[in-house]
């Protein structure tokens, strides 16, 4: 759940020699402080106000991506990542839907919103922001010893997702990729971490997930992404596309479950927790095919969880700039869907 998406899994790294942290540079002190004053700002303030500013903030990202590359001729980006999501053929349909653009927009910058104030989400009143009707399946299978891989992506709100799992009984281990100033790093891992997550960074990290599975617990990963270097190829959104494999190895190397899941937003402070599936047992022993298989499945549940709720995913991102070797794009210059792929 929950933190930007790892790299393809790496060999297992030796323990690096402990190294005296540098001292941290003066002008990250006031940036700090800024943002910590920003959270504390955004977190006092009454909801409809807080969420009022962020509907002002969402105009400038309306107008940038409004104005910018509406060709979509790059590689990324709002305008590319749509043309390739909807048209026809594809999952989400040939077009897309009404406001697209502006619910998108509103949704980026309620989600700094919803950090500021998740703080706010208790034990207490989870039942008021959080409908987890669909966590009682996920919690017998939780409960059956072997771990959990919480597979989801950078759809619905992935920061409450981890806050509300720890309130819920489910503390994970999640990964995230950490910024240059270490002293926002530790702003943001003490407000991850208040209720039993656990935050780890993402270089090197596999060993550290086999260890937390060992211990059959669960841990949480972002798995929308796919870099140049990642092997798997799996269909998203109905495209051909490079994808974070991380889930299905840990899964053939561990036995752990693989839970398909997704928190959405239904409202300001109002969210649903959505588990479109759950892998158990997947293992054929033809190892590449079933890294294919499983993150195939991983696959179609985050596009499930995006056709549901098409303005909350991160349109902006780089999903399908690197492209499988060999491939040839279509008469319309994009990749092919999954049925026109040789």
């Amino acid at each position: 759940m929950l933190a930007p998406p790892m790299a393809d899994a790496e060999p297992l790294p030796t323990t690096p020699e402990p190294t005296a942290a540098a001292p941290e540079p003066f002008w990250q002190r006031p940036l700090v402080g800024l943002a910590r004053g920003l959270i504390w700002l955004f977190g006092a303030l009454p909801e409809p106000l807080a969420y009022g500013f962020a509907d002002l903030c969402a105009v400038v990202w309306y107008l940038f991506w409004r104005l910018s590359d509406a060709t979509g001729r790059r590689s990324k980006g709002y305008w590319r990542n749509t043309r390739i999501a909807f048209r026809p053929g594809a999952p989400l349909g040939p077009t897309r839907p009404p406001r697209h653009l502006w619910r998108w927009s509103r949704h980026i910058a309620w989600l700094a919103v919803d950090f500021c104030r998740m703080h706010r989400i208790t034990a207490a009143n989870l039942a008021q922001h959080c409908d987890a009707r669909e966590y009682e399946p996920l919690r017998a299978v939780y409960q059956q010893g072997r771990g959990l891989i919480c597979a989801t992506g950078h759809i619905g709100v992935w920061d409450v997702a981890g806050h509300a799992a720890g309130l819920l009984g489910l503390p994970i281990t999640s990964v995230f990729r950490p910024s240059p100033v270490p002293g926002l790093n530790r702003l943001i891992e003490r407000l991850r971490t208040t209720t039993g997550q656990t935050v780890v960074a993402r270089k090197n990290v596999l060993w550290t997930l086999k260890r937390v599975l060992a211990r059959r617990e669960a841990i949480g990963l972002l798995c929308d992404g796919g870099g140049k270097h990642s092997s798997v190829v799996a269909p998203f959104l109905g495209t051909p596309s490079r994808t974070v494999a991380t889930p299905a190895l840990l899964h053939l190397q561990t036995g752990a479950p693989v839970a398909v899941v997704a928190v959405l937003r239904t409202g300001r402070m109002r969210f649903r927790v959505r588990v479109y599936d759950v892998i158990e047992s997947a293992a054929s022993g033809d190892r590449d095919r079933d890294l294919v298989a499983i993150t195939t499945r991983i696959n179609q549940g985050l596009s499930q969880a995006i056709a549901e709720a098409p303005e909350q995913w991160f349109w902006q991102s780089r999903r399908f700039r690197h492209r499988p070797p060999g491939e040839l794009p279509g008469p319309d210059g994009l990749p092919p869907l999954q049925g026109d792929t040789p």
